[in-house]
């Protein structure tokens, strides 16, 4: 197998590992250094390929995807500066609690320091706006590295899910394809076949846990909100699952009569439980300001 083959499997084998831990939709900017793994995306049945020429604009329809999905949507572009036009949309995904997957196609570390052309640090590219950062490196042969790849997309996937969601930022660098490598035949053939393996087998799998209000802390709560004469609840933004706690709030609010002001992208925002909207103009006008404030 020669070094191509040997990108070009290990590409397939990180795109097999994505779909297979739920991923279902990979958002292309196209560029030189990502087309293994754009073609590696192609060839998985399982997922779907947009074609979004501008980074930016990209970023913002997976944001928008993921959002709407409640399940990551892939961002894969090439390297150098390309990658820093997500940056708006990921900071906006990690405020919203929305899960993003980037893909940073980068150049091998002979080329970093040197002045070869769109080459940029890009470790940890986008700092604390991400939940967590995988450089994967450059395509191994070896069993623990194959290995190793496969559990990484389990990881990135499970953790911009959980327990926070928001984005995630994997970092893969390649050699141009004309370029080959000394390898060792057997070794390379060896790997191929635990390629095949590794695909039939799926990646590990990650279940993510349930989060569930203490009872403790919710009576302590209803009893503090009994006592008091005007109580208030206010739910600001939270990711998707956190529609699940309706039922929750639902019975807070029947035990306790407080009234609750509920932001747009709260998700409590549901035919049954009663809530105020738009409460932002609301404690604006004239005669809230002058009544009573909550106790």
């Amino acid at each position: 197998m020669s070094a191509l083959d040997l990108q070009s499997e290990w590409a397939g084998l990180l795109m097999d590992s994505l779909a297979k831990s739920g991923l279902r939709d990979v958002v292309v900017s196209p560029g030189s250094r990502s087309t293994p793994f754009v073609l590696a995306a192609t060839r998985q049945p399982e997922l779907r390929c947009w074609d979004v020429i501008d980074e930016r604009s990209a970023a913002f329809f997976a944001l928008g995807q993921a959002r709407a999905s409640g399940r990551p949507s892939l961002l894969l572009c090439t390297s150098g500066t390309a990658g820093a036009h997500y940056l708006p949309a990921l900071a906006e995904a990690a405020l919203s609690f929305t899960p993003v997957l980037v893909l940073t196609a980068d150049r091998p570390l002979e080329l970093q320091g040197c002045g070869a052309p769109q080459t940029v640090d890009q470790v940890k590219l986008y700092g604390d706006h991400v939940r967590g950062f995988f450089d994967v490196g450059l395509p191994e042969a070896l069993p623990a590295a194959l290995r190793a790849l496969r559990r990484t997309a389990a990881q990135a996937i499970h953790l911009s899910r959980w327990p926070t969601p928001g984005p995630v930022h994997l970092n893969a660098r390649a050699r141009k394809p004309l370029e080959s490598r000394p390898a060792a035949e057997e070794q390379e053939r060896e790997a191929a076949e635990l390629i095949r393996t590794l695909e039939g087998a799926g990646p590990p799998k990650a279940h993510l846990p349930e989060l569930l209000p203490s009872r403790e802390a919710l009576d302590r709560l209803a009893q503090r909100l009994a006592d008091a004469q005007r109580p208030l609840l206010i739910a600001g933004p939270g990711p998707l699952a956190q529609a699940d706690a309706r039922p929750a709030v639902e019975q807070l609010l029947r035990r306790t009569g407080a009234v609750l002001l509920r932001d747009a992208a709260s998700q409590l925002r549901a035919r049954g439980l009663q809530g105020i909207d738009a409460f932002d103009v609301l404690v604006e006008a004239p005669p809230c300001r002058a009544g009573p404030a909550p106790d």
